[in-house]
């Protein structure tokens, strides 16, 4: 747990963290939403789209946890600066990369520090911000990445249809190095985050009350694994070009970040009717999705599903912030993101068989049926605060 810092500090060192978390998640988001196009350019089938992204995937699952434990036992913030640096070199990597087998292998080593990333940023998040204010700081968290997953992808797509994807990697690499100098100046210099428990041993029982929110996310992560693994080398398949692409999921990343802007009305309104909206938002979403073809007939499903995003993810956060002690809240936020990593590595797995199988129609349709599911858990879930997990 931090030292006591005064909330005008406190503001400061978020506004920081927040600047950092868009340049960094510029630089993932672009490389994640993108690759699927550049990999079948290699010549990549649907299959090995599926391996690329459950690779990753797997290694993020496990990094994920990882990270988690180790935010409850060392620095907080230098494990956030090391593995930044981490994943700038990784981004650089892609630049070399001239076969299929070379993406799958860089995509693995980008699981490692995207895993660390994601875990470190909401666990600083959730520790510096003012506990009466962690609604709001997880909602201003939640629009700093995504505001990169909307800058990035279009502008990538547009630098890569211009200049080739290796120009774009490198690129990409000089905003992560950027956001780790910004990291060490603005963060590491000033502030130290360290778990002063006495005990640092797991105790399940500390979260026990948070893992249906767990089961909740997970269809929606297998969803997105498919969403960021096989919709975008499907869509380049029929023709689309990687601009096109680009400014589609531009647009689905922006609709997803009005969701995020409005997380606080969403927690206010209940977080069980959030999430049956959002479970019938992207039902249809999907449905509407396995009859597109074209880059007009993609908009409407893929605005839908943008929305649905838009809602579950703040609300899955903010219930699982508030309700986790401090003493462990790496570790919750760990598993929060090593629940991604599972439907992001069922997902493509499974996803790219179907789809070579069969057709993306037929995948988008079951993923419609696997959607229906978060109402049903969602209802089980507590939306009372019990005292002391505030």
């Amino acid at each position: 747990m931090a030292d006591p810092i005064v909330a005008e500090e406190r503001t400061g060192l978020l506004r920081s963290l927040y600047f950092t978390i868009f340049l960094t998640s510029t630089a993932f988001g672009t490389v994640t939403f993108l690759l699927p196009v550049y990999a079948a350019g290699l010549g990549a089938s649907y299959i090995a789209l599926g391996v690329i992204g459950a690779v990753g995937s797997v290694v993020y699952t496990v990094m994920t946890f990882l990270s988690g434990v180790l935010l409850d036992r060392f620095e907080r913030v230098r494990f956030y600066v090391g593995f930044t640096v981490i994943g700038m070199l990784v981004v650089f990597l892609f630049a070399l990369t001239t076969k299929v087998s070379d993406v799958i292998m860089v995509r693995g080593l980008l699981g490692v520090a995207s895993g660390a990333f994601w875990v470190t940023a909401s666990t600083l998040t959730a520790d510096i911000s003012p506990p009466e204010l962690l609604t709001q700081s997880v909602g201003r968290y939640n629009l700093s990445w995504i505001l990169g997953f909307v800058v990035g992808p279009f502008l990538g797509g547009l630098i890569s249809d211009s200049y080739g994807f290796p120009a774009l990697f490198i690129i990409l690499s000089f905003l992560v190095l950027l956001s780790t100098a910004l990291i060490w100046t603005r963060l590491a210099k000033r502030l130290e985050l360290r778990n002063r428990s006495e005990s640092r041993r797991f105790n399940f029982s500390t979260i026990r009350g948070i893992l249906l929110a767990y089961a909740t996310l997970l269809p929606y992560a297998v969803v997105l694994g498919i969403y960021m693994a096989i919709l975008p080398g499907h869509m380049g398949e029929l023709g689309i070009s990687a601009s096109a692409i680009g400014l589609l999921l531009t647009m689905t990343n922006g609709v997803r970040g009005l969701g995020f802007f409005n997380s606080e009305r969403w927690v206010m309104w209940g977080t069980k009717k959030s999430l049956g909206l959002a479970a019938f938002l992207m039902t249809g979403a999907l449905f509407m999705l396995s009859f597109s073809s074209t880059t007009l007939e993609f908009v409407a499903p893929l605005a839908l599903y943008g929305l649905a995003g838009g809602i579950i993810t703040p609300v899955i956060l903010d219930y699982i912030a508030h309700r986790t002690p401090r003493e462990v809240l790496g570790t919750a936020m760990g598993l929060h993101e090593c629940v991604y990593g599972v439907g992001m590595t069922i997902g493509p797995m499974v996803g790219g068989v179907i789809a070579e199988a069969f057709q993306p129609s037929t995948l988008y349709l079951l993923l419609a049926a696997l959607a229906t599911l978060i109402l049903p858990l969602s209802l089980g879930l507590d939306e009372s605060l019990s005292e002391g997990e505030m």
